[in-house]
This record gives C-alpha cells, sequence and structure tokens, in this order.
C-alpha cells in the first residue's frame, strides 16, 4: 500500500506541475449539491443533511464538477482545473468503485481538438512522471506516445462491420429493438475489445448526436471523443454547448437534474467558446503501473469496506 501512495502522490504532484505550466488555474467547486446528473446512464448518490432548524435535505454527491466549473467559466474564467472525488452509485467492478479520483479541466477559446492534444499529451507526462513509456497489455506493447485516431464509425465499421449512423443495421447487429441499447452493446461487445487490441492510446471521436451529452452538435455528429488504452476508457471530452436552450433540452430529460443557477445564468448570456475534459486519474494510474483492477491503486475500495462492514 506504501508503494500505491508514493505513486499517487508523484501522480497528483505531476499533474498539478503540468497545468501549472499551462497557466491554468487550480479550483474547488461544491461535492455537496442540489441536482442529480442528467445523464441517464449516471446516478448520483445521495447524501442527508440538516439545517439548525432541523429541516432535513436530500441532496447529492456530485459525478462531476462539469456545471459549476461551467458557471466559473461563465464569469470569465479561461483556464481551470480541478482534481476531486466524485460519486456514481452502482458502480462496482475490476474498472469501477463508486468514488473515484477525477481530474476535470476547461479552457476557452478551443475546441475538442485542442482537449485531445492536451488529455494526450497529460497521458505522456504522467508515465514520464512514473518512468513509464509504454505498457504491456495482455501481453502485447502499447507505446504511450503512438496515438490512433478513429471516428466512431470508422471504429464500427472496422470492428463490428456496421455504421452506428445506420440504426436499424445496428439494432439487427445487436439484436435490441432500442437504439441507445444497441449502441452501447456493440460498443462494449465488439469496439471496445478491438481498439483495446492497438498499439497505442486511441482516441475516438466524432460520435452519432444521441450521445453527445453536452457536447457541440455538427450535423449528425457530436464533437465529443474519449480516450482509451488498452481498451480501458480514460477520459472523455468535448467541444462544449454554449447556448441556453440546448443546455435545458438535455437537462429537463431527467427529473431533477436540471441545474437552476447554470440555466439561469445561460439566460442572461451564453457561455464563451469552450472545450472541456474529463480523466479518471485512478484508471489512469491502474493501465500506467499494468494493473487490471482498480482495487490495485485505491486504498479502501467501497468492495473493500462492504466486505469489512457486512455481518
Amino acid at each position: 500500500m506504501l508503494e500505491i501512495l508514493n505513486l499517487r502522490s508523484r501522480i497528483l504532484k505531476g499533474v498539478r506541475e503540468i497545468f501549472n505550466r499551462w497557466n491554468y488555474t487550480e479550483v474547488e467547486t461544491p461535492i455537496m449539491v442540489p441536482y442529480r446528473n442528467p445523464d441517464s446512464n449516471v446516478e448520483n448518490v445521495k447524501t442527508l443533511f440538516h439545517n439548525f432548524q432541523g429541516k432535513e435535505h436530500i441532496w447529492f454527491l456530485h459525478t462531476s464538477p462539469e456545471f459549476f466549473m461551467k458557471r466559473l467559466i461563465w464569469h470569465g474564467a479561461e483556464r481551470i482545473f480541478q482534481i476531486t472525488k466524485v460519486f456514481r452509485d452502482g458502480e462496482i467492478t475490476e474498472l469501477h468503485n463508486v468514488e473515484f479520483t477525477m481530474v476535470e479541466w476547461y479552457r476557452t477559446g478551443e475546441n475538442y481538438r485542442k482537449g485531445m492534444e492536451e488529455t494526450l499529451d497529460l497521458i505522456t507526462k504522467c508515465g514520464e512522471e512514473l518512468g513509464v513509456k509504454e505498457i504491456e497489455v495482455k501481453g502485447r506493447r502499447v507505446s504511450l506516445s503512438n496515438a490512433i485516431f478513429l471516428t466512431v464509425e470508422e471504429a464500427f465499421l472496422e470492428f463490428a462491420g456496421v455504421s452506428p449512423f445506420e440504426k436499424e443495421e445496428l439494432k439487427g447487429v445487436a439484436k435490441e429493438e432500442d437504439y441507445e441499447t444497441a449502441f452501447f452493446k456493440v460498443l462494449v461487445e465488439k469496439v471496445e475489445p478491438g481498439i483495446g487490441e492497438l498499439p497505442g492510446p486511441v482516441v475516438l471521436y466524432d460520435y452519432p448526436k444521441e450521445f453527445g451529452a453536452f457536447s457541440k452538435r455538427r450535423g449528425k455528429v457530436a464533437e465529443r471523443f474519449e480516450i482509451y488504452i488498452g481498451g480501458v476508457e480514460i477520459a472523455n471530452g468535448y467541444t462544449e454547448m454554449t447556448e441556453y436552450e440546448e443546455y435545458a433540452q438535455e437537462m429537463n430529460k431527467k427529473e431533477g437534474s436540471s441545474d437552476k443557477g447554470f440555466l439561469k445564468l445561460l439566460k442572461r448570456k451564453p457561455l464563451p467558446p469552450c472545450e472541456g475534459v474529463a480523466l479518471g486519474l485512478d484508471r489512469l494510474l491502474m493501465v500506467l503501473l499494468g494493473k487490471e483492477k482498480i482495487s490495485e491503486v485505491i486504498p479502501f475500495t467501497v468492495g473493500e469496506l462492504l466486505k469489512e462492514s457486512s455481518p
């Protein structure tokens, strides 16, 4: 455990040094928030507190600092980053822990192409901090400097033989009636294992607009990317939406997820053009060290504590 603590300390120090060199300001935003994550595939952990009069409030532990960091961008911040604990309910697997560490950053005046560049640079520099230039994944060498760029359509055609934009054909391949279910089933079962065979970090970009989260749309695609190393997702980023109507539409899809404070700001003026990225620090450390389970790099995971506390 002491070795892991030292390695985590080194990578945290390295991340801060990198953002300082890039002229970013480190910020902190609320961990306990009154709004749910708008993504239908992500659920918050609930938290309970009382005021001095004993009134009970049920809020949520944040799944990402995204919207409060965007409030700071709205107020004039230009380059900000944050290293924070985030929480996602139900996520306990070899690659997931309910509580994990996220690095998230936003930069005005740029788009997702800059986000790709920054993320790959950050991954390479974190590897250098640990003395790692390449890793071994199931007997294959993966060079951190050998990035491979694939559109989502190219990856689906290569590894599943179907375009993600051909909805009926995709549903037939997946044997699913719902397009979203079919997309993620093919992604997980065919595409991710396929890109896991490639000899470098993979930048998967230009998602179908239906799966763009809060990214800018361009025709049928969303300016969103994800970066994988050895088939493991490490980071997610996009050119950010900027307009009130766009955010209100997405947030209204899920009850309790409309961030009233953020939407109130957007009614006054839109966000400036910007890009943002979220990176899972635990997963990055895991792949850089050649580990296969996130519990090998996180002291006291939720899974371990559940076993400890069970009767």
